[in-house]
């Protein structure tokens, strides 16, 4: 089977491994390319795998469609499995500094006439073999997409918890969106970079560093090696 991993900000993974191509987003018409940091802007092709390595954002100034784009380009040349990665900020208070998330459902604020549709992923799709990591070390929960580029305020995290999310981030739900559209197998994991209420707000560099660390064992978790 065919498939594709978009990486979230600042997760890396085969980066000793040369690619049998790499392509600049810059080079692929209408690619939508953004300009925040821990996103190189590159689509590696392995002969097992290719990798986006970042996302455009909606806060960037990115249209809906615009945000969808790449998936919809990886699904029509062939792409028939997606795994989506992204790092976010924990609701649950459980939740630790690298923690992370199997997403087995999903809030959108990013779309206002979605905002507030509980949609799950099914298990089937999903489902993430645990033996490749300690099952202690893989929560999963409901993401929430949210617009951003602001972090959460407290009444908004209230809200947030009281509809049943783990974690937010500003990211996505355009591709889950769209693969859901074209039919694509998904697995989506959020790699917990700070948790609400626990850990210390080191802005986005912060969320960088906490995710560098973090790529290992994502890497083991999803068989990306």
């Amino acid at each position: 089977m065919k498939k594709a991993v978009i990486l979230g900000s600042g997760l890396s993974i085969r980066e000793g491994v040369t690619p049998l191509e790499s392509i600049p987003y810059v080079d692929i018409p209408s690619w939508p390319v953004g300009s925040v940091k821990g996103h190189k802007g590159v689509l590696d092709k392995y002969e097992d795998l290719w990798v986006l390595r970042g996302r455009a954002h909606l806060y960037e100034g990115f249209t809906w469609e615009q945000a969808c784009f790449p998936t919809k380009y990886l699904a029509e040349n062939g792409i028939e499995e997606l795994i989506i990665t992204n790092a976010a900020g924990g609701i649950n208070s459980d939740f630790e500094i690298g923690d992370l998330m199997q997403i087995t459902g999903y809030l959108n604020f990013m779309k206002p006439d979605n905002s507030c549709k509980l949609s799950r992923l099914t298990q089937e799709v999903t489902k993430i073999k645990t033996e490749a990591i300690a099952s202690d070390d893989l929560y999963s929960g409901v993401y929430v997409g949210v617009h951003g580029p602001n972090y959460e305020t407290h009444a908004e995290i209230a809200l947030f918890k009281e509809m049943g999310a783990h974690a937010v981030g500003m990211s996505t739900i355009p591709e889950l969106e769209t693969a859901n559209e074209y039919g694509l197998k998904v697995k989506a994991v959020s790699v917990i970079t700070n948790v609400y209420g626990k850990t210390l707000d080191l802005g986005h560099e912060g969320v960088v560093e906490a995710a560098k660390k973090a790529s290992q064992k994502l890497v083991k978790l999803l068989d990306l090696e």
